[in-house]
């Protein structure tokens, strides 16, 4: 696949307004799917993105947030997180083929805030 950049541009906040790429925050067990087709320059053709991902206010300790291009999260991206901080990390995330991409909120109880900034994507 090529890689082609973009200006990094925030993708969706879920301490936004209440929307597809707005709030709520996540909440625990459950997923929660975004289409990125169509946002930030991401073309329909692109099967994978680069993103800066960061998780915020958390209130459990115990799991991160996880991201797949699947309809179900696979694997935490983010280190432990600690209640009341922010954590981020950089990754590389296949999107499926509609272009959505899968968040899950694998803590046993609570919620946190996401945040996803692109910067490319791989076609």
């Amino acid at each position: 696949m090529d890689f082609f950049t973009l200006t990094p541009c925030r993708i969706l906040d879920t301490r936004d307004a209440v929307g597809t790429y707005g709030g709520p925050a996540l909440v625990a067990g459950a997923d929660r799917v975004f289409p990125l087709f169509n946002r930030c320059g991401i073309p329909a053709t692109a099967r994978a993105v680069s993103v800066n991902l960061a998780a915020d206010r958390s209130n459990d300790s115990r799991e991160p947030p996880a991201v797949s291009g699947g309809r179900t999260a696979a694997e935490c991206l983010l280190d432990q997180l600690l209640p009341g901080l922010t954590r981020a990390n950089n990754a590389v995330v296949g999107l499926n083929g509609l272009g959505e991409l899968a968040v899950r909120c694998a803590q046993a109880s609570g919620s946190v805030h996401f945040i996803l900034d692109v910067n490319g994507y791989f076609e």
